[in-house]
């Protein structure tokens, strides 16, 4: 599939000012949500503006490879009375509560759902009619969809795609190709007609970013680290002694280690800032 660099220019028209409710979802685990999470965190770090970070996943992730403060948004594992129901806009009752409040206390905010729990998602912001709260509350809301390569990654993406369609309507959408460790748009070409054809539709219909490679042997360094990409390009001001402790006092591993994410992440929040203009000043990056 030929892909069409220009397509990342196409980003939603945001205000120059935040704040933004973002929301990462992908209806599969292991796509790259909390990898593209850790980089919009550090992208408000850098920018020194609040965002509250909640989650949707039993794993919790986020919260550990942020070692930030996570609320989660956990489905209990025991109710008060056997014959209690679930209430899906029970459980994401303080996110939305954060992301309607947003116009007063001007703090973004960001949650990551984990796949599995997508459909219970959708159903609790449909109960609470957020999509109504877009237009009256004149809300900023951006929709992050993850893919990998692969035709399940693809039709899930798909999948998730049709209910933020339905259920989001005036929510802003973008969509995340994460290219570690294959290329989305090679792999869709040994998919079935029918999911080629809709993830085609898809790329042209909203902006996309390609979330580059990185190096094997650095992402793997980087997956058992609990930091954000930003303070790992930070170690080379020290001469790379907290990069060599990290890797175990190999000075090669440490400098390639380094400088894989300090490019990895200039490409994303470079994206990100263009995305989101007011980290970045207002900047078109």
């Amino acid at each position: 599939m030929k892909t069409d660099s220009t397509k990342n220019n196409k980003f939603p028209g945001f205000a120059e000012v935040g704040p933004v409710s973002m929301i990462l979802s992908s209806d599969e685990g292991a796509a790259g949500k909390t990898t593209t999470a850790l980089q919009l965190v550090a992208a408000f770090e850098l920018a020194a503006l609040p965002l509250d970070l909640f989650q949707m996943d039993t794993k919790r992730k986020l919260a550990m490879k942020s070692s930030l403060p996570v609320q989660s948004l956990l489905v209990p594992d025991r109710r008060e009375n056997r014959g209690d129901d679930l209430v899906p806009s029970d459980i994401i009752a303080p996110w939305y509560r954060a992301v309607t409040d947003m116009p007063q206390t001007r703090r973004s905010s960001l949650l990551e759902v984990g796949g599995a729990l997508a459909p219970l998602f959708h159903s609790a912001i449909t109960d609470f009619d957020l999509d109504e709260d877009i237009t009256l509350l004149n809300l900023q809301v951006l929709v992050i969809i993850v893919c990998k390569a692969g035709e399940d990654s693809a039709s899930q993406m798909i999948r998730e795609l049709k209910r933020v369609e339905r259920n989001l309507p005036n929510a802003k959408t973008v969509l995340v190709l994460n290219h570690y460790p294959n290329d989305p748009y090679k792999a869709i070409e040994y998919c079935e007609k029918d999911t080629r054809k809709a993830f085609a539709s898809a790329i042209d219909r909203y902006p996309v970013i390609n979330m580059p490679k990185v190096h094997d042997r650095s992402m793997a360094i980087y997956e058992r680290l609990q930091v954000l990409p930003s303070t790992v390009v930070s170690w080379h001001l020290d001469n790379y002694a907290e990069a060599l402790r990290r890797v175990g006092g190999r000075r090669d591993d440490a400098k390639i280690l380094v400088k894989d994410i300090a490019a990895w992440s200039a490409i994303m929040q470079d994206e990100i800032s263009r995305l989101l203009p007011f980290l970045a000043g207002g900047r078109d990056a």
